[in-house]
């Protein structure tokens, strides 16, 4: 991505999303950045007043689906990338369990995603580039971790949807990015109360994730120490990475 593009950002409103957004604006991008709070993009947009676009934007709402999209409009008239991020996280306590934070997490993880992709396609089928769809997913899908039975399935369909969407878009030249963050420190990470090795910054994250994207790297994935250490549970018999990963699960 040497040249000036236009890219959208969901989620943009704080960690990740932000993060990336201000790094690929200080790389003299064009960025539309979305959440669900018009005030929480507003400074960053104040920042890069020339290349900054707030959307606001509930993308599980798709009754408003068709007016995002005339907004969108009247910013720009092509895509070059769009970045699937906005998400959320609830974990799930098995001693007392609880189905109904299933619906939002995968309303807002998968569903939410689906009507980005078909928000951004028309825009990015416009691009004079080879367009790039991005979609954040997790290091969760590697291992059945503790608590995440909600988290972990929704970003195990994400996966799933981008690799789905790698071959059915790669006739039309259109690249597909999966982005598996391990721990980044983040407001939704903030609320954990587990250990979250190698956890690392939110502008660390968005470093890896730039340059991912500029390389046209299919799975973009880090820290790498966590992303090894977890490959090589993964490889371990069921029974002993059953015995393994037990460990964590609290008494």
């Amino acid at each position: 991505m040497s040249q000036s593009q236009w890219i959208w950002v969901t989620g943009a409103s704080t960690g990740i999303g932000e993060a990336l957004a201000r790094r690929l604006l200080q790389n003299g991008h064009n960025v539309v950045i979305s959440a669900r709070s018009a005030d929480k993009l507003e400074s960053l947009a104040r920042a890069f007043p020339e290349r900054c676009h707030a959307l606001p934007v509930d993308l599980t709402d798709r009754e408003a689906l068709s007016q995002v999209s005339d907004r969108l409009k009247t910013i720009t008239h092509h895509l070059d990338s769009v970045v699937i991020n906005a998400g959320t996280c609830e974990y799930i306590d098995v001693k007392h369990f609880d189905a109904a934070p299933f619906a939002p997490v995968m309303n807002i993880n998968v569903v939410g995603s689906a009507n980005t992709v078909e928000l951004a396609l028309p825009f990015l089928r416009k691009s004079p580039n080879r367009a790039q769809v991005v979609g954040v997913g997790s290091m969760v899908t590697v291992l059945p971790l503790t608590r995440s039975e909600a988290y972990g399935a929704s970003k195990a369909a994400m996966e799933y949807f981008m690799h789905s969407l790698r071959v059915d878009l790669a006739p039309e030249g259109i690249d597909v990015t999966l982005v598996r963050p391990g721990f980044v420190k983040t407001p939704l990470t903030d609320r954990n109360d587990f250990e979250m090795p190698f956890l690392v910054e939110a502008e660390t994250a968005a470093e890896h994730i730039a340059r991912g994207m500029a390389r046209r790297q299919r799975i973009v994935q880090f820290p790498w120490q966590l992303v090894w250490t977890m490959r090589l549970i993964s490889w371990l018999p069921l029974g002993w990475k059953t015995a393994l990963l037990k460990k964590m699960v609290k008494d």
